[in-house]
């Protein structure tokens, strides 16, 4: 018994380093840090709410809680004319202080193909705003997104 509880822990540990070594050198999955002391505000009012960074600095998830359910968007920033957000629809961040995101399915990049004749309403101006240390977009309900940290 207790030489199978040795090889067993031998496999689990062999393949625990494998994929560090993956992740470490092939990196298909970006990590997203949650930001400690981010606050998030809609309209000027705080709410609930938690900001991930990744991407090298350059890539955000905000997600906004409250109002029982949560809503997240991706956020790039890059220049003013380079910087998008997209909307994660159904999908948001968990607020747990790492999240993995593969490159296979990433949550908040969507692609339907449907023969549905009814559009997806089309998300308002996001008119972005950022600097060192805050963000500020118009989200899907129209009420004025930030978060500073």
């Amino acid at each position: 018994m207790r030489k199978v509880l040795k090889i067993s822990a031998l496999v689990v540990g062999v393949l625990f380093v494998l994929v560090v070594i993956r992740e470490a050198f092939f990196s298909y999955t970006s990590y997203f840090v949650i930001v400690p002391g981010a606050k998030v505000y809609a309209d000027g009012k705080p709410v609930s709410g938690w900001l991930h960074r990744g991407g090298k600095g350059h890539a955000f998830i905000l997600t906004r809680g409250g109002s029982g359910k949560n809503e997240s968007y991706w956020i790039t920033l890059q220049t003013e004319k380079g910087s998008w957000i997209s909307s994660c629809d159904d999908w948001s961040a968990p607020s747990f202080p790492l999240v993995a995101i593969g490159d296979v399915n990433p949550p908040c990049f969507t692609f339907a193909l449907t023969e549905d004749p009814t559009p997806k309403p089309k998300s308002p101006e996001r008119k972005l705003g950022f600097g060192p240390r805050f963000i500020e977009f118009t989200a899907d309900d129209g009420s004025r997104l930030r978060t500073s940290w």
